[in-house]
């Protein structure tokens, strides 16, 4: 069985998000999830939703493009449930212009995490090199990092790789002009990567124009198992053990 381990079921609507809850619990191949937040609101319906259902785990956060009027404290005041296995998505994101401000919302989010003993799950568009710089000069994580939809650059990959952070793969890896992150793929050793869907987005082909949904994680799956010269079910199982060995809190 899988495990999705970066998702939003949050930002679906009512009656899609209840379907999909019930779609993920029924299906065999999916063992688990990690349903992620982005801000506080969704933060605490991660922790409803994993507290209701035995396949969801929970992440609490504030993405880098949510950080107006939301109160980092809050992050300390949610993080006791059991089923949160990380901090995340936290990082720093080239769309809005206010990267001072995203960076200090990082770095007290690192901060926590690392109190808490948690790892993290980085959100990085477009400045891997200034997260890397934020945590060489201000804080590191020290319980562990996925860079979540890695964006191929192997400099930023060899950073990575030396201090045991792991790449997660999502569906962009399947399209036809992943060439590097293909070539990443070959370079990351067998024990830091993962894999991911990033529903409701990032649909893999052949399903680019449809909403994603954590049981195309095999569309992932099999293209890594492709390219790295593996069988499914070796790949299946790798990115399982290494998703239990980051987030030491999955039962």
């Amino acid at each position: 069985m899988a495990i999705d381990s970066h998702m939003h079921i949050n930002h679906l609507v009512l009656t899609n998000k209840e379907k999909q809850i019930m779609s993920i619990n029924s299906n065999p191949s999916i063992e688990s999830v990690i349903n992620v937040g982005l801000n506080i609101d969704t933060s605490k319906e991660s922790i409803l939703i994993a507290k209701e259902n035995p396949k969801f785990y929970s992440a609490i956060g504030i993405h880098p493009l949510s950080i107006e009027n939301q109160d980092i404290n809050s992050i300390l005041t949610l993080a006791n449930h059991c089923k949160i296995v990380a901090i995340g998505e936290i990082g720093l994101d080239t769309t809005k212009s206010n990267l001072n401000e995203q960076r200090k919302y990082l770095i007290q989010q690192i901060i926590i995490a690392n109190e808490l003993n948690l790892p993290v799950i980085i959100h990085s568009n477009n400045l891997n090199k200034m997260v890397i710089e934020t945590f060489e000069k201000y804080e590191k994580p020290k319980y562990g990092c996925v860079f979540h939809c890695f964006q191929p650059n192997l400099e930023d990959l060899h950073y990575l790789i030396y201090n045991g952070y792991y790449i997660s793969f999502a569906g962009r890896i399947t399209y036809k002009n992943a060439k590097k992150s293909i070539e990443v793929a070959k370079l990351v050793p067998n024990d830091l990567f993962l894999v991911e869907t990033d529903s409701p987005y990032i649909s893999p082909e052949p399903l680019r124009d449809e909403m994603n949904e954590s049981k195309n994680i095999h569309y992932i799956i099999h293209k890594l198992a492709e390219i790295k010269g593996m069988s499914y079910k070796e790949i299946e199982i790798l990115t399982t053990q290494n998703t239990r060995k980051l987030f030491k809190k999955m039962k």
